[in-house]
């Protein structure tokens, strides 16, 4: 069985279509006024870019843009799952089509302000998952006094590096201590709370 619409049905639907497509947007717009942006830069990211949303105490964008030999290759997005439930009741609308919204408005508006931000471009989202929301987790920070031996100690016993291999980093320039130490920091919050 086919089904034959009219030029003016097809119009009349793609109008509307646009119409909900810019309604959904203008709500994520709102909803991301709303929120405050954690930006990790790449040295403590593996020369990865990330960026995580935190919204009402929750996170429930991430965005993740990966590297190779300095350019970027993919764009991975993940939005919490409560984040595309509460559109997709307040629009009535399908999953999918919230999903699909969401990956063009983060591409087509959160993308470019980013790579303003960071001084970077050719960033895109390739890929977009649903995740559950979390706590935030707030920026690691270097307390007060703790010297390079601490810090050192901290690596060595929340990585598989020996070291031995965390002392060489730092003295060929690999890493710096203090952003390694860091990067560490957040990946053991990260753990703690996401229990992975």
């Amino acid at each position: 069985m086919r089904f034959i619409i009219t030029e003016t049905q097809y119009k009349k639907f793609l109008t509307s279509s646009s119409k909900m497509s810019d309604s959904i947007k203008n709500y994520l717009n709102t909803y991301i006024s709303n929120g405050k942006r954690k930006i990790g830069i790449k040295s403590r990211n593996y020369g990865n870019l990330r960026e995580d949303w935190c919204v009402k105490g929750k996170e429930t964008i991430t965005a993740v843009y990966y590297f190779e030999n300095g350019e970027p290759i993919q764009g991975n997005l993940y939005v919490s799952k409560s984040l595309i439930d509460e559109i997709q009741s307040f629009f009535s609308v399908r999953k999918s089509y919230v999903i699909q919204i969401i990956e063009e408005w983060y591409d087509e508006t959160m993308v470019p302000e980013f790579e303003k931000i960071i001084g970077e471009s050719g960033l895109h989202i390739t890929d977009i998952n649903d995740i559950e929301e979390h706590d935030c987790i707030s920026e690691p920070t270097k307390p007060e006094g703790i010297t390079d031996e601490e810090m050192i100690d901290f690596i060595d016993k929340n990585t598989a590096y020996r070291r031995a291999e965390i002392i060489d980093k730092i003295k060929t320039g690999e890493r710096d201590l203090e952003d390694f130490y860091l990067d560490i920091v957040d990946t053991v919050e990260r753990k703690k709370q996401l229990g992975f």
